[in-house]
């Protein structure tokens, strides 16, 4: 009886012996927000292989070992390839697929599977009202589209493309989807749509930019950008800096950011480089349609230079009066929200007015020299 038992305590530390040679192979990437890997399976340590994965946003992936960075996989083609170590990132897009993933050779092929749920997809002014752009869903219940542009007034769900099945709505930006309901009245901007085919209410969420970056507090920690447009420009006011390099990006996610080389101003491109930057105390604006972006420094001032500054009206439909006592206004320069010069002047008065009215509406930032002290003012266009 205790040979048996030794015999079968032998067998098992065997098994395991084998099972432990194989390594563990993974894949990972914007559709897990590169902060999980999923696993993949082997019989033979050699061909890795993962059923029905879906992938909820398009973006990179990369194949890796034991959940690190020391040894990766990746290529620039997509459904098949052959991954490099540090190579690029697989180019995902949306879909449910089978993987197998050869680790000796770097092999892989994704092979789209059939979706078993309800096509799901809403329409709207943004596109005419001609064709559903599709949502994605893990469980055929919670249908989501990330970062969506809507580019005109209001929307409405529906199934299979088709106006047969249509839910429509009464509120914003939440409510309950009504069948054959009326137009929700969305108003445009970038947002996170959510749509419960079972419980048959919706919820669009504005989509967060945000700057992150050791020049700001860290890469771990996104610094929310304010907006007052739907999404599309963004301001944050009085913001210190260091010397390092920050990015903007949305959704607190590296699946769309931008970057440029360039400091204080600059254009943003999608994967771009780190922008560099100089520590002090910024106003930071960005466009996130354009890109365009502008750290505007505001400097700080000796107090027995400082003067007192008024403007009026702000915000304004023609023009702004700015005026100091008792000094005279030396230069003003006044800047857009991307950071473009747009007017400026030497008055060397105490009394101005700067003339808006060839302006858009909008945020502009005056830079006023007075009394050798530089001061910076947010001024309003309606």
């Amino acid at each position: 009886m205790i040979k048996k038992l030794l015999l079968s305590f032998v067998m098992v530390c065997n098994v395991s012996i084998v099972f432990a040679q194989f390594d563990n192979i993974s894949i990972i990437g914007q559709f897990t927000n590169w902060s999980v890997d999923v696993p993949l399976v082997t019989e033979d340590g050699i061909i890795y292989t993962l059923s029905s994965q879906n992938f909820g946003v398009a973006g990179g992936a990369k194949f890796r070992k034991d959940n690190a960075w020391v040894t990766d996989w990746g290529s620039n083609t997509f459904p098949t390839g052959t991954g490099v170590q540090g190579g690029p990132d697989i180019p995902v897009p949306v879909g449910t697929y089978d993987i197998v993933f050869n680790k000796d050779t770097g092999a892989y092929v994704f092979t789209e599977v059939e979706s078993v749920y309800d096509d799901i997809g809403f329409i709207g002014g943004f596109n005419e009202w001609t064709e559903s752009e599709p949502m994605t869903t893990f469980d055929g219940v919670l249908y989501t589209k990330d970062d969506f542009h809507f580019t005109a007034n209001n929307m409405k769900f529906r199934k299979d493309n088709s106006w047969d099945v249509n839910w429509g709505g009464t509120t914003f930006p939440s409510g309950e989807a009504v069948p054959g309901g009326n137009d929700i009245p969305l108003t445009s901007g970038f947002y996170n749509v959510a749509f419960n085919y079972s419980g048959l209410n919706y919820t669009f969420i504005q989509v967060p930019v945000s700057i992150i970056g050791d020049g700001a507090q860290g890469w771990e920690t996104d610094i929310a950008l304010p907006t007052t447009d739907g999404g599309v420009t963004f301001l944050l006011e009085n913001f210190e800096l260091v010397n390092g390099f920050v990015k903007f990006r949305a959704n607190s996610s590296w699946g769309k950011n931008w970057g440029s080389a360039d400091f204080p101003t600059g254009t943003g491109t999608q994967n771009g480089m780190d922008i560099p930057t100089v520590a002090g105390v910024y106003n930071i604006s960005f466009n996130r349609v354009t890109g365009e972006y502008n750290f505007e420094e505001v400097l700080s001032v000796n107090d027995n230079n400082l003067v007192k500054l008024t403007v009026h009206p702000n915000p304004a439909t023609s023009s702004w009066n700015l005026s100091v006592a008792e000094n005279q206004i030396d230069e003003v320069q006044l800047f857009d929200i991307t950071g473009k010069l747009v007017i400026s002047i030497q008055p060397k008065l105490s009394q101005v007015s700067i003339d808006g009215n060839g302006l858009t509406s909008g945020i502009y930032f005056a830079k006023v020299n007075a009394n050798n002290a530089i001061q910076t003012i947010k001024l309003v266009r309606n």
